[in-house]
């Protein structure tokens, strides 16, 4: 009797460790969400920001944008850090400087989060600030979306796009990420960000704010034909799987999707 009990205690150990051993890892709260800041006493202007893409932060801060990368535990402890941020620092009202300069100095500095309900809590050396999800109404109980309709433009929400350059390794390849009404992404060299949005069923992307590394070499170089080929005259098209990016003065660059 006491050699059966044993053996079914170690099926029963066995038969845990292979559930375990196949459980996926929980999934990222922040990958393509967007949360308004909370402001105890709001500015004129539009109201402050952070989006969250895999790795990237990028956001408003009331004068200037931003971006920069996190890094976000896996296991569940609610730890985040955030990466020295890039500011294409813009002339704005003092006041909005100054409550810009408060709200990046503790965005800088925060080591913990927690969600609750539509609410994004962030928290650190620096002090706490608080989020609203973007498509939340304060006040409002949760509910579903619902679909909204068809539009040019929301096919490439949510895609991802890598760089066509021969013989370019992965520190220099560029990548696009598009979200709503927002591109960011990586020119070979330096972080870049900006708007987009549908004109006459044309895709404009720009104006186009990027960090200011200087890179020599093939990173530089790629750097160069992509900023050519996509400034804000640049006609940009969707062909396929390819991305084309084409400029004013000739430069073309090219895009394939990543799935």
């Amino acid at each position: 009797m006491n050699r059966w009990i044993a053996l079914v205690l170690l099926a029963l150990a066995c038969g845990c460790g292979s559930i375990n051993s196949n459980r996926e890892p929980p999934p990222k709260p922040f990958t393509a969400t967007k949360w308004m800041l909370i402001m105890e006493v709001p500015l004129p202007g539009d109201p402050p920001y952070i989006r969250f893409g895999d790795g990237i932060l990028e956001g408003y801060g009331g004068c200037s944008r931003f971006v920069g990368r996190y890094v976000q535990d896996a296991v569940g402890a609610r730890a985040i850090a955030i990466g020295r941020l890039e500011i294409d620092r813009r002339l704005c009202d003092p006041m909005q400087r100054l409550a810009e300069s408060r709200t990046l100095e503790v965005l800088q500095a925060v080591s913990s989060y927690s969600v609750t309900v539509d609410v994004l809590t962030m928290s650190g050396s620096g002090g706490t600030l608080r989020f609203r999800a973007a498509d939340a109404t304060p006040g409002a109980a949760p509910t579903s979306a619902a679909p909204a309709a068809a539009a040019p433009s929301s096919s490439l929400v949510g895609t991802r796009w890598k760089g066509v350059v021969d013989g370019a390794d992965e520190g220099t390849t560029p990548w696009l990420e598009f979200a709503e009404g927002r591109v960011q992404g990586y020119t070979g060299c330096n972080m870049l960000s900006g708007p987009w949005h549908m004109e006459a069923n044309q895709l404009r992307i720009g104006p186009l704010a990027t960090t200011k590394r200087a890179c020599a070499g093939p990173g530089g170089e790629i750097e160069r034909r992509l900023l050519s080929a996509m400034n804000e005259l640049a006609h940009v098209a969707r062909q396929g799987d390819r991305l084309v990016a084409s400029g004013s003065g000739g430069d073309r660059f090219e895009f394939s999707e990543v799935r």
